[in-house]
């Protein structure tokens, strides 16, 4: 596998899905200047995010079914597909998925495309705050072949949960991404040492070496709606080393990279010559009693 050149964008979003679109085609081409063969966008970067995590808001939902797309018709896909196509990349970006038979069933989730369409589809699993309310969760933590290395795709709050990122490693990913809405727990005025910030890099960091994986971060920046978020768009190794950042504004995280190169070494040598997935054993710990919430047993549409 030879070396990559990967790009990690932080952007604004804004209730303007034209003006979202437009901002995700001309990071595209700025990153393809920079010689990036993947461009990863933060979650919700198409439609925009909710307004608010812990507060139900109406125009909030009709916005997000108002705007939600279709995989198979969506004009917005069409356009990233042809600027990838025309610049040989591939993307990855979080938007509002519709049901493709239920038109009341929106998913939060991250596309991979390509020069040859969609390459993959992950619906966000682990649902925060108001999402309930919005989103219908995913069951599943696929991983890609593409030219590139094995991909897995998780979502934000997805990180929180060690399972989510052990399952893409024990499926063969090479390369887990994450496109994320991850806000300060403040007014942003004690920068990087915001506990959110901090639990953000400590995660990251963390199902990075835990699963001697590459992890791949993108970010909102800036206020959106009721929150305010601190960028920091990030390119991880698989010994949790942060190998690029892109700060805290608008701008984007760029490293050349030796994708299997650096997983063999974690896996050898680097970490005192331990392999984790080689000596995991899984755990079939009993269900939480604290779990009230069971996907499955909703009723909901399922392909």
């Amino acid at each position: 596998m030879a070396d990559i050149t990967i790009a990690s964008i932080t952007l604004p979003a804004c209730y303007d899905k034209a003006q979202n679109l437009s901002n995700l085609l001309r990071w595209m081409e700025n990153a393809a200047s920079h010689s990036a063969q993947l461009v990863v966008f933060p979650e919700q970067i198409l439609q925009g995010y909710l307004r608010d995590t812990l507060a139900w808001d109406a125009d909030t939902v009709a916005w997000q079914f108002e705007q939600a797309e279709t995989i198979g018709a969506s004009e917005s896909i069409r356009l990233l597909v042809e600027q990838a196509k025309r610049l040989n990349l591939l993307v990855v970006f979080g938007m509002t998925e519709r049901h493709p038979q239920h038109a009341e069933v929106l998913f939060n989730s991250a596309i991979l495309l390509g020069p040859d369409g969609v390459t993959g589809v992950y619906r966000k699993v682990h649902q925060p705050g108001d999402e309930k309310h919005v989103y219908y969760p995913g069951d599943d933590f696929p991983v890609f072949n593409t030219p590139l290395g094995r991909i897995g795709m998780l979502i934000c709050y997805d990180k929180v949960f060690p399972e989510s990122t052990r399952e893409l490693a024990l499926k063969g990913a090479d390369i887990m991404i994450m496109p994320t809405a991850w806000g300060y727990g403040g007014d942003g005025s004690a920068g990087d040492a915001d506990p959110m910030v901090e639990s953000y890099t400590l995660f990251g960091r963390v199902r990075a070496l835990e699963n001697q994986c590459w992890m791949i971060e993108s970010n909102l920046c800036g206020r959106h709606g009721n929150l305010l978020y601190h960028g920091h768009s990030r390119i991880i190794d698989p010994l949790g080393n942060i190998v690029a950042d892109s700060g805290t504004q608008e701008g984007m995280a760029l490293a050349n990279v030796d994708i299997g190169g650096a997983i063999r070494r974690a896996r050898s040598t680097a970490y005192l010559g331990y392999h984790f997935l080689k000596d995991y054993v899984p755990v079939n710990a009993p269900p939480s009693p604290l779990t009230v919430h069971n996907r499955h047993a909703s009723g909901g549409p399922h392909e």
